[in-house]
């Protein structure tokens, strides 16, 4: 892998608050090849989050740059920003943020909607991709009737079926019992190897540190350690 996918360069981020500022970023420099499976770890507070919606485009940076697929998110407007975010990122969050009145099928089918997918197309991939992540009995049941972690299951194949070249995931464990979200980082691990997508989680699960691939801790907002395993 040699190919980089995302690249920071002294990102700062300064929140200001009732007067108050919060160095939330001290200056990331960050480079993330395709196909990684990776995460970024620290404790409460330490800019990993902020980090994450950065470069999906979610929020921007006080200074420096981000290139996401070779495009620098700065030099975008809105409408292309949103198109990127709709095309080339899947995004997973620890809330789920799955549609209450869809069914499995039809939240997986959601994203593709939007990008215009033939409806035939849209129900192929959506089912195929229920399958793989073992939800191939629960494509008409709605997100009450599932467990958290059937649900984040669903909000899993709804961030790839599109076949994005990232997937951002915030927290993807943290409402799930270890068991679950055990089996759901296994899971994405072949989603990973088997699609080739990047993946880069926001985290400060040990578990989800022990299965990635790279482990990228923060501090303070700033990079203190970068392991490759």
């Amino acid at each position: 892998m040699t190919d980089k996918i995302i690249v920071t360069k002294k990102l700062v981020k300064i929140y200001e608050e009732s007067e108050v500022k919060v160095n939330a970023l001290r200056g990331v420099d960050l480079t993330v090849n395709e196909g990684e499976f990776m995460a970024i770890a620290g404790p409460s507070g330490s800019g990993k989050t902020t980090l994450l919606n950065i470069i999906g485009g979610l929020d921007v940076p006080t200074e420096g740059s981000v290139v996401v697929g070779g495009k620098d998110l700065s030099g975008l407007s809105k409408s292309e920003l949103s198109d990127m975010r709709l095309n080339d990122l899947g995004f997973i969050f620890q809330s789920y943020n799955l549609i209450p009145v869809l069914s499995a099928l039809e939240n997986v089918e959601y994203v593709m909607l939007l990008q215009g997918v033939p409806r035939e197309e849209r129900q192929r991939r959506a089912v195929e991709i229920l399958e793989d992540v073992g939800l191939g009995d629960y494509i008409d049941a709605r997100p009450n009737q599932m467990s958290g972690g059937q649900q984040q299951r669903v909000a899993v194949a709804r961030a790839i079926v599109s076949s994005p070249e990232v997937v951002l995931a915030d927290e993807p464990t943290a409402n799930l019992d270890s068991e679950t979200g055990e089996s759901l980082l296994i899971m994405m691990g072949e989603m990973n190897e088997k699609r080739g997508a990047t993946f880069i989680f926001s985290t400060h699960d040990k578990m989800v540190m022990d299965h990635s691939r790279r482990l990228v801790k923060l501090k303070d907002g700033k990079i203190v350690e970068d392991i490759r395993k």
